[in-house]
């Protein structure tokens, strides 16, 4: 089931897209999209449901698009990028770790 954007979130994208094509006469759909995702946390959509409405936005006003290799890479590649990209259980557990105790939550313990 498809949920529909709210208001704030197409107005957003359309200000979004307008604000890019100003300053940079291109459309970076997967900045844009982050932006917008974290601008809207509360309705809770997926960065790439966003990108599709981005996408759309910029075909209305037929601009041009590129996709940053960069922004993918440090959204969806975080291994290549120095910031900590662990998720919240592995920080939390971390956290609660003795200091020569290593982390390893994909161990899986095989009684032959």
């Amino acid at each position: 089931m498809q949920r529909e954007f709210s208001d704030q979130m197409r107005d957003d994208a359309h200000r979004k897209v307008q604000e890019a094509l100003r300053t940079n006469g291109i459309v970076n759909i997967i900045r844009l999209s982050e932006e917008i995702r974290l601008r809207n946390l509360e309705e809770n959509f997926a960065r790439e449901d966003i990108e599709d409405l981005v996408m759309q936005v910029a075909q209305i006003y037929g601009a041009p698009i590129e996709f940053d290799e960069q922004v993918l890479t440090a959204l969806d590649l975080p291994d290549a990028c120095p910031a900590d990209s662990r998720n919240d259980l592995e920080k939390a557990l971390d956290q609660r770790r003795l200091p020569c105790s290593p982390i390893d939550l994909l161990h899986l313990d095989s009684k032959d």
